[in-house]
């Protein structure tokens, strides 16, 4: 069984390129930080061939990659190329107006190209990443073959549902992060399967020996709104000044939170590491004192997830999905969105919990988040949908 996994970037080189200085050739050999591999290493060893499918201004074509995924670049008609940078990318952030069109116009761009990649490509099953969004709702108007789709972080505050409830009904099921992401999806009509991220803890793990210096770890990509790792900087100007901070990252925010670490005057205790190899995050992971996360909104994030089967003390924000995750005082700490005095304080009490915090969190880890377990269940669940929805429109 094949199954396409559609990634939510308008571009390869708009996301990628712009934001994680890939290229085509460092993406297909070495770029394997992202939620699309791990989910398509464990699908890979369930039985299913997955291809990722990606939006792109230049690239075209099918590629093999060593690890069984196999990675297709959807060409974008030439009339959306001006939509890349005129005033609707500029305002579509902040209003759901503009945010939905951008989205629509954008698949409407590589509709063509995705038709014609699934038929090629016998694709038995379209896997959209987020739900949320006017790419899942025109395309589930459109295609004559199985659709799903997913929770990475998409939130349903601020977004435009006129068709939800139609895009919806056009699915099995779909995939959520949170018991109350499901029960949003619910309220739309949608049939929710709970599938949190998972953790692979063969190469994620504690080591015993290892000694864990006065530093905060956060990985993340530089999109301040989400993230705010500004307040990370703040909180570190409030803390003893032999704590340090190393930020694991790239994109468009990066100039600002340089400057941000000026005025508090911590530029020497801050370091911005770009991006990293997996096993090069894995060691920072199990060496740092605290690991912290204080975004905006996230799903079950990965990196926060590899931090605890590392053993490391995590302070992340109190919201939904890190709630779910997070048992405050008990496998971690939590803090309030916004508030970086709250954020050193916690990271101080972190350091003194360190090792009973550490290993509450592989402990949790292991009974609820392994991926041995969570992709045996979701290729199950993908092979189910795609036959039931097969089922359904011969019925139609």
């Amino acid at each position: 069984m094949k199954i396409a996994m559609l990634l939510s970037c308008g571009s390869f080189e708009g996301y990628f390129g712009r934001f994680q200085n890939q290229t085509v050739q460092s993406y297909l050999q070495t770029y394997r930080n992202d939620w699309c591999w791990y989910y398509g290493a464990g699908l890979v060893e369930n039985g299913i061939k997955p291809i990722l499918y990606i939006p792109s201004l230049q690239q075209d074509g099918l590629h093999e990659t060593d690890t069984g995924i196999a990675v297709r670049f959807l060409p974008l008609a030439g009339w959306y190329r001006p939509f890349e940078r005129v005033w609707l990318k500029r305002v579509c952030r902040t209003n759901p107006y503009t945010l939905y069109a951008d989205e629509r116009l954008n698949t409407m761009a590589f509709m063509p190209a995705l038709q014609s990649a699934m038929v090629e490509d016998d694709i038995a099953l379209l896997y959209i990443q987020e739900y949320w969004s006017g790419r899942f709702d025109h395309i589930t108007a459109r295609v004559n073959r199985p659709v799903t789709a997913a929770d990475h972080g998409g939130v349903a505050k601020g977004v435009l549902k006129w068709f939800k409830r139609s895009a919806f009904s056009k699915t099995q099921a779909i995939y959520c992060q949170t018991a109350n992401e499901c029960d949003i999806v619910r309220r739309y009509g949608g049939r929710p399967i709970l599938q949190p991220n998972g953790c692979d803890l063969s190469q994620f793990f504690p080591l015993p020996t290892a000694s864990r210096a006065r530093s905060i770890l956060t990985v993340a990509r530089l999109i301040n709104r989400q993230k705010r790792t500004s307040d990370l900087i703040a909180a570190l100007a409030l803390l003893p000044e032999d704590w340090t901070l190393d930020i694991v990252g790239a994109g468009p925010d990066l100039g600002l939170l340089q400057r941000c670490a000026a005025t508090h005057g911590v530029t020497g205790r801050v370091k911005f590491h770009g991006f990293l190899s997996r096993q090069t995050i894995r060691s920072m992971m199990q060496t740092c004192g605290v690991y912290a996360m204080p975004s905006a909104n996230e799903a079950v994030a990965l990196a926060a997830l590899e931090a605890m089967g590392c053993g490391a003390a995590v302070v992340l924000s109190r919201i939904r999905s890190f709630q779910m995750l997070v048992e405050d005082g008990v496998n971690g700490l939590l803090v309030d969105v916004g508030d970086p005095s709250a954020l050193a304080k916690a990271i101080e009490t972190a350091w003194t919990m360190k090792e009973r915090l550490g290993k509450a969190a592989v402990d949790t880890v292991e009974h609820h988040y392994d991926t041995r377990k969570l992709y045996k269940n979701l290729a199950a669940t993908l092979r189910d949908q795609a036959s039931s929805q097969v089922e359904m429109q011969a019925a139609e």
